[in-house]
């Protein structure tokens, strides 16, 4: 598997398919939802973790009377949005990445190509959100029912703790191997169980370019957070300082910084995609030489 020569396609195909940055921007507004859902209840968690004792804000106090029925009750009910919203999101990443391969197999493709799926694969799209998309979003939720069990006590949070550390990794091996097996489904039309077999073959042949993909799209952030930092450390201090001029330095902040850091997502979105989708068919053509996946 040459690397460089699939890194060099990749940057090609990422400029040059405008279909594949509209399929992601799109992909992005359908995950909203449940980024955002995953959000709040992580932010729950972190509310319902604090120290219990001493004087707490009014609505804390408010937080923490709900009780833990109704806590369950809006699990179940996120937890149905979250896999609804993937299913859709999942779909918008398999035509994706057909429309990556199509672009690598003939330099171009119209939308309409990438977007038509077929009904077997959108039936097996679906077969893996009540799947391996429902295991994952009830293991994103976990913590805080496990929280709300123990009632908050010194050991429902040692419990909450242990909880995430175990699932972390957990949560990385499990979005890997479903992203492998989407792929499967996408440049393959293989159905759930086939494609779990074929996905397992497939990263054994490529491991370690896939692994490469995963540092590669975490290095975009990581300098988006480096070059944001001194523009916080300033709002920090502004809020500190000079609290009357502070709301004026956010909003310009947001306004200078926000439309870089959409683009530099959406741009690490397309390319982490298209790269994805170049070394699965590397992958699959030395598990299978001759065999090219089909689109």
């Amino acid at each position: 598997m040459n690397i460089v020569d699939i890194l060099r396609q990749t940057w090609r195909i990422t400029w040059r398919s405008w279909q594949l940055w509209a399929l992601n921007l799109l992909l992005l507004v359908v995950f909203l939802p449940a980024f955002t859902l995953g959000g709040a209840f992580g932010g729950m968690t972190a509310l319902l973790a604090l120290p219990a004792q001493g004087s707490q804000p009014e609505w804390l106090a408010s937080i923490r009377a709900v009780p833990a029925w109704v806590w369950i009750a809006v699990s179940l009910g996120a937890l149905i949005l979250i896999v609804l919203t993937s299913a859709v999101s999942w779909m918008l990443q398999a035509a994706a990445m057909r429309g990556a391969a199509m672009a690598a197999e003939r330099g171009t493709f119209s939308l309409g190509e990438a977007l038509d799926l077929g009904w077997q694969r959108v039936f097996s799209i679906v077969k893996l959100s009540l799947t391996l998309g429902l295991l994952l979003a009830a293991l994103s939720l976990f913590p805080l029912g496990l929280l709300l069990l123990a009632q908050q006590t010194e050991f429902g949070l040692l419990l909450l703790n242990m909880a995430q550390v175990g699932l972390a990794p957990l949560n990385t091996v499990l979005g890997i191997a479903l992203l492998l097996v989407m792929m499967s489904v996408a440049l393959e039309d293989l159905r759930p169980r086939a494609a779990l077999r074929r996905a397992w073959r497939v990263f054994g042949k490529g491991w370690w370019a896939f692994l490469l993909t995963v540092g590669i799209s975490i290095l975009p952030g990581l300098a988006l957070g480096l070059l944001a930092l001194p523009v916080v450390v300033l709002l920090v201090i502004s809020f500190a300082f000079i609290p009357d001029l502070a709301p004026l330095l956010v909003i310009a902040a947001c306004s200078c910084f926000g439309p870089i850091g959409a683009a530099l997502i959406l741009f690490t979105a397309v390319f982490t995609i298209v790269l994805y989708t170049l070394i699965y068919q590397e992958a699959a053509r030395l598990v299978a030489p001759g065999t090219p996946p089909a689109t």
